[in-house]
């Protein structure tokens, strides 16, 4: 009897301990809907000054809660989602203790808009892990007046706590960003495809999307290969690059793209594991978004010592084609990167940032008859190996 109730024991301590855990979605009042005691504020009523009460959140300097239609002088305050979010004052933040599993990584997605302030940026960090990160809200990349982002960390411990901070010090102390929709996911590591040494190549495995999200989620720097919330790439420039999803978007294959933005402001690299000498070949899809991208859309590949710009001409039968690159491997891990050649922008809004669609990137070893040639002999071999592949 004593050995039954000790595995019963065992089995309730590991069911709620595993059920404590964290779900992939918006975090407890994510999306700042619940009501705080006295309910919400009505927008414009002179009484939004000052620390906020924030239903599942800490909150630290000065944290308001403010809603659709709220203005502040002459400018209607932007809420991503919803109808209401966030606004964080000078040095303020908003955190909330979350359960993890220890060694996994993580992937939190946010929306973000500016406010009144010129230079706005927003810090995310994770505690007691060391990820910290800045994640710089200058650039607009939609004409929506707010993006969504994707920041990853690697938990240390089973027990942290996500902190959203404002660092800036401006003159009117309610300046600051706007937070909204804020949600987590847990990051799987895909397994290699036979064939092909590109992990995560067909970008089906990254951050949190929400259904309604139109606009994407823009990848900020990060140099962490480690932690990423695209398996298997870095973003290694200074601008981001957008994940996107068929739901919104034109995909070449399945549900998760890759749009390159920002010229070559706009890296995404992966170092490949190769044989020094061997021959190999870097494939990949590109294309139109049908987010009324201008033209001419072009992506500059690298795959080691070899570069190549590859344009992209639409055509009746299809808004996407494959391109592919040979290359000899110098070492035993090689590099590969993409970045749109042009700085892009939408037909229906100057200000909007697009570019061409990447994905499903291969790379596998080349035979001396399989090689990508020159001319049409060589472009009729390519077809007949891709459609063998």
């Amino acid at each position: 009897m004593g050995k039954w109730c000790g595995a019963a024991y065992v089995v309730l301590f590991l069911a709620t301990h595993l059920a404590a855990a964290i779900e992939d979605g918006l975090l407890i009042n994510g999306d700042f809907e619940s009501p705080p005691a006295g309910g919400f504020r009505s927008p414009n009523d002179g009484s939004g000054d000052g620390p906020t009460t924030v239903p599942g959140w800490e909150t630290k300097g000065t944290v308001e809660l403010v809603s659709a239609g709220q203005k502040q002088g002459a400018m209607i305050l932007i809420i991503p989602g919803g109808t209401h979010a966030v606004r964080l004052g000078n040095e303020a933040q908003i955190s909330q203790d979350i359960k993890v599993e220890k060694g996994s990584v993580y992937a939190v997605t946010f929306s973000a808009a500016r406010t009144c302030a010129q230079l706005e940026s927003l810090n995310v960090s994770v505690v007691p892990t060391r990820a910290s990160s800045a994640v710089d809200l200058q650039t607009v990349y939609t004409d929506q007046g707010w993006d969504s982002y994707a920041w990853a960390f690697e938990a240390d411990d089973e027990d942290v706590k996500l902190i959203l901070m404002n660092p800036g010090m401006e003159e009117d102390p309610t300046c600051g960003p706007i937070i909204d929709d804020v949600a987590i996911k847990k990051m799987f590591v895909p397994d290699k495809p036979k064939d092909n040494v590109v992990l995560n190549g067909d970008f089906e495995e990254g951050p949190w999307l929400f259904k309604n999200e139109s606009l994407g989620v823009l990848l900020p720097t990060n140099l962490d290969e480690e932690a990423t919330p695209l398996p298997g790439w870095i973003v290694e420039s200074n601008r981001a690059v957008r994940y996107v999803d068929s739901f919104h978007f034109d995909i070449p294959q399945e549900k998760r793209a890759i749009e390159l933005l920002s010229g070559k402001e706009g890296i995404i690299s992966q170092m490949v594991e190769t044989t020094p000498q061997k021959d190999y070949i870097l494939s990949f899809s590109m294309g139109q978004g049908g987010d009324k991208c201008k033209e001419p859309l072009a992506i500059m590949a690298f795959a080691g010592d070899q570069a190549q710009n590859f344009h992209y001409t639409p055509d009746s039968n299809s808004t996407f084609r494959r391109e592919g690159l040979n290359f000899t491997a110098k070492a035993e891990r090689t590099r590969i990167a993409f970045y749109s050649v042009y700085y892009n922008t939408r037909t229906d809004h100057m200000s909007s940032l697009c570019g061409p669609v990447l994905d499903d990137v291969k790379v596998w070893g080349a035979s001396g008859s399989s090689k990508i040639g020159l001319g049409m002999f060589g472009f009729g071999v390519w077809i007949l190996v891709l459609i063998l592949v």
